[in-house]
Parts: C-alpha cells; structure tokens; sequence
C-alpha cells in the first residue's frame, strides 16, 4: 500500500513494446507455473506423459492401454 513514505520511483524512460500477435494460450499448473504448455500442443503433451516412464509428467500406460475407455 502506498501511503507517501516510500520515495517517489524512477523510470528509466525505456519503452518495451509486445507483439500481441505473437501471445498464444498456454495452460501450467499452480505447483509448477513455469512449466506451462501452448494449447496448440496440449495433445501432443498429454499423449507423451501417458507413455513417459513415472515420475514427473509420466505414467508409463502401454500402448494397448492407453484408448481404454470406462464410464464413471
């Protein structure tokens, strides 16, 4: 909160411009922000954690598993 006490700030007078046509969507998790993913290839991802070993974004599903449906 600013109440007058902290010094007045000091801009450098630089100007930063952002494309906007280059910003896509992307989705990340809270616990890891900065590992997020474009939405275009959030498929590609998810069907490469299925197959990855287990650990951090793996769950080693085979092949024949992995188009496996069940109703809840």
């Amino acid at each position: 909160m600013y109440d007058g006490s902290q010094p007045e700030p000091n801009y450098s007078g630089d100007i930063m411009e952002l494309d906007l046509s280059t910003v896509v969507p992307c989705l990340s998790g809270p616990k890891r922000p900065h590992d997020y993913v474009a939405l275009s290839d959030m498929k590609k991802d998810f069907n490469n954690c299925l197959a990855a070993k287990v650990g951090f974004k793996g769950f080693d599903i085979p092949e024949e598993k992995r188009s496996t449906v069940a109703k809840f």
